[in-house]
């Protein structure tokens, strides 16, 4: 002990003597170990780990698509007819739910907001899963007249309950059920389905509604096998049998259908943190052989006055340890806080978010690559000079050099390593960069800027659930909004931007089209509005007329609104005003619907594509409580006016949340936004290490070459062509390292095409502005140990030994 304290003594000698070297191999470690770490924990706990859920890969989701690749859903009647009818399932639930829209419920005087799903009585049987407390939905609980129960996800129990056992039995009121739900239980942690969810209800026979499907498959059945039997079931369905024809099955098993969205992303900067974690490994590796060229005469001299091998190996790895110790530490703080900071900024649609936590493999696994590299190149010194006659080290002096020049290659090599990784991350870093900026700027056909959504709390069964009470309601809280200073324009909405794009559609026969019953039939979203709907939501009329007063008014003739994709898709190269359609938005798809006006084409419900779109007046359409308005001053600085407007309306009715319109992009920004701005990091971080690299082996070429610089001096040599002697060889380094990284990148950016919009993988702006961040870093980097060498004393230099 005594003998190791010791070494350990005179290794923090050593560092104090040279502290650059040890505190950038601190940095470095830290750096990639905590960079690493938390990527790696992320990548674990949402793609590798399993789901709380038995045999997870024989859980499949099987669906019908049509033509345009909508999902056709089911009917509860034809979900439980399949479930008695199926061979290749051994259970067949229900799911259904309205994307990312938020209920809102009172749990005491509290009030709290849940996404929540409704679930037919076997899901949790057919995924197989236990609860963490208490119980889940059972099939006792489906049935017409059961008591409203709920599960809690665990995430929210965590959020909005903080992880409180005695949850179980607490009652939440809502003001869309006259009864209250009773929570039951909360699931275990990374069951994220649907997407987002944070509770599950039991959805009754009575409450209607499409369905997805959820079934645990036979042992000897496929994905594909149990799609096409789904397909072929709805075939003989008399109501969707006219969509069959060109639809076709797909099944994706329930982990596919948790992590698809995230999946390319994270594989992605898993990618780049493991290239990242090389580029640590390789300039740990280059700054110890460094170290060990300049320390190869005194590790000689240490073994002529009497020191052993082994007694320099033993302080050569205490020395090592020392570092990755310190560098481990260091590594795992910022680990931590990197984790903390990804749970915090991630977005919402991230799944299994709960299930990250830093530490196990992950961690394990990045520390010990690091560290195993700081010991292997640590002792590389002392492996050498066991190896090696003591006289030849003994010859080196400031003449001749202390590394040979198959040595200094070799590290040249490495830093040229380091340069083509770091170009490879920052090429795609680059891309997803551009790539976000188009999505940002991208033009959304109608104006988010100072438009709000109110979500109206409304107890239908205590107003009475009659057409007339409904309109009486919605008049009186328009009447009440417009009193209000600063809204200029209001409109019933269904959902907000971006919620349940595959929700709300419509089934459109035109006139002098296909009969209602052709598979031809134009399936299309639809959303509904009132007489300052596109004033609300600033989308521009290209021809025709906005809705009418009357028009709104129950009984009113049919009218719609199209947009131009949806007018150019039912009647291409004609004018769609005065045209007549018939659609399923009503029981009785009977009447005829005339085409008032034609609008800009919006980014609505996908921001990636502006889908054809469909406005109906609000009467004509079940309108839930969401209102859109058009403000002249901010949402904030009028919340306490609009809560009493709508109390003013009827006192029966609340205001329980008020949205931005941009909070709502913001939502759909966040994940593409995360993956630009963590590998962009990455990719700094990465050139930023090749440039330490450089500067490392720039600054002991000077040092090594401080006698023929001197010489050079002394015989006329000028400042200025010493200077750009040393920047050419350190540009020379990193020119090879840029041309083998270019073509790695151009290569490997044709992993990222699922990830761009509107950029190409070989976008010539972003890798050439990639090259030149590398380029100018490098320069700047090997500037330094330039300029040092025509500082250099001709005198000195040649009187040095």
């Amino acid at each position: 002990m005594d003998r190791l304290m010791r070494d350990v003594r005179f290794a923090m000698r050593g560092f104090r003597r040279t502290p650059g070297f040890a505190v950038a191999t601190i940095l470095i470690l830290g750096i990639g170990i905590g960079m690493a770490a938390a990527t790696v924990t992320v990548y674990d706990a949402v793609l590798l780990r399993k789901l709380p859920v038995i045999a997870q890969d024989r859980v499949v989701l099987p669906r019908i698509l049509d033509k345009v690749g909508v999902a056709l859903d089911v009917q509860p009647p034809q979900l439980a007819a399949f479930n008695r009818e199926a061979r290749t399932m051994q259970g067949v639930a229900g799911v259904t739910h309205g994307g990312a829209n938020d209920s809102p419920f009172t749990d005491g005087t509290r009030s709290l907001m849940l996404r929540m799903a409704g679930v037919t009585g076997n899901f949790f049987d057919v995924l197989n899963t236990r609860p963490i407390i208490g119980r889940l939905i059972a099939t006792r609980d489906d049935v017409t007249g059961a008591p409203n129960i709920m599960v809690l996800s665990y995430g929210a129990w965590q959020r909005q309950f903080h992880g409180d056992s005695s949850v179980v039995g607490r009652r939440l009121n809502s003001p869309y059920y006259p009864a209250p739900f009773t929570i039951v239980g909360v699931a275990p942690p990374g069951l994220d389905y649907p997407a987002g969810i944070e509770a599950w209800i039991a959805a009754t026979p009575a409450g209607g509604g499409m369905m997805n499907v959820v079934a645990r498959l036979a042992p000897s059945a496929s994905p594909a096998v149990a799609g096409a039997e789904l397909f072929e079931f709805m075939k003989r369905d008399p109501v969707m049998r006219t969509y069959m024809s060109a639809a076709r099955s797909n099944a994706t098993t329930l982990p596919q259908a948790i992590v698809g969205d995230v999946k390319p992303a994270l594989s992605m900067l898993a990618a780049a943190v493991g290239l990242l974690l090389l580029i640590v490994c390789v300039n740990i590796g280059n700054l110890l052989l460094s170290r060990a060229a300049s320390r190869s005469r005194e590790l000689a001299v240490r073994r002529a006055l009497g020191a052993s091998s082994g007694d320099i190996t033993r302080q050569l790895f205490v020395e090592s340890a020392v570092l990755a110790v310190a560098g481990g530490l260091f590594g795992l703080a910022c680990a931590e806080g990197l984790v903390r900071a990804v749970i915090v900024t991630a977005p919402s649609e991230l799944p299994r978010l709960d299930m990250v936590r830093l530490g196990g493999a992950p961690l394990a696994w990045c520390a010990a690559t690091t560290l195993l590299t700081l010991l292997v190149f640590g002792l590389a010194p002392a492996l050498l000079a066991s190896g090696r006659d003591l006289a030849t080290p003994l010859r080196f002096d400031s003449r001749s050099g202390r590394e040979s020049k198959r040595s200094r290659r070799f590290r040249q090599t490495l830093v040229a390593s380091q340069v083509a990784l770091a170009l490879v991350v920052l090429v795609g870093g680059s891309l997803l960069a551009r790539s976000f900026i188009r999505l940002e700027r991208i033009h959304l056909g109608y104006a988010p800027d100072n438009l709000s959504f109110l979500s109206i709390s409304i107890s239908w069964e205590r107003l009475g659930k009659s057409q007339s009470r409904i309109d009486a309601v919605y008049d009186d809280l328009s009447r009440q909004l417009h009193a209000v200073p600063g809204v200029v324009a209001t409109s019933p909405v269904l959902v907000g931007p971006y919620i349940a794009p595959d929700m709300f559609l419509t089934k459109v026969v035109t006139e002098t089209g296909p009969s209602a019953s052709s598979d031809r039939a134009v399936l299309l979203p639809v959303s509904i509005g009132g007489p300052e709907l596109l004033r609300t939501f600033g989308i521009g009329l290209i021809r025709g007329r906005e809705f009418l007063p009357a028009e709104v008014a129950e009984g009113a003739a049919r009218v719609a609104i199209l947009s131009e994709a949806t007018a150019r898709l039912l009647w291409p190269g004609q004018d769609a005003i005065g045209k007549r359609f018939r659609s399923t938005f009503d029981s009785s798809a009977t009447a005829w619907v005339t085409v008032v006006g034609v609008a800009d084409n919006v980014r609505y419900r996908r921001l990636k594509e502006a889908q054809p779109m469909m406005y109906v007046p609000w009467r004509e359409f079940a309108w839930g409580g969401s209102v859109a308005i058009r403000t002249t001053r901010p949402l904030a600085s009028m919340q306490h006016e609009l809560e009493r407007a709508v109390h003013a309306a009827n006192p029966n009715i609340d205001l329980w949340a008020t949205r931005a319109a941009n909070e709502f992009l913001d939502t759909v920004l966040a994940q593409p936004r995360l993956s630009a701005t963590l590998l962009s990091a990455l990719g700094l971080v990465a050139t930023l290490l090749a440039a330490i690299g450089l500067y490392a082996i720039m600054a002991a070429a000077v040092r090594e070459q401080t006698r023929e610089i001197g010489v050079r001096m002394a015989l006329g040599a000028t400042p200025e062509r010493v200077r750009s002697d040393v920047l050419r060889a350190a540009l020379s380094v990193t020119a090879v390292g840029a041309v083998v990284g270019l073509g790695v990148a151009i290569v490997g950016t044709q992993l990222l095409a699922k990830l761009l919009f509107e950029v190409s993988p070989t976008d010539p702006l972003s890798i050439g502005g990639a090259c030149a961040l590398l380029v100018v870093t490098a320069a700047a980097a090997a500037y330094v140990p330039a300029r040092r060498a025509t500082r250099i004393d001709p005198v000195q230099a040649l009187r040095a030994d």
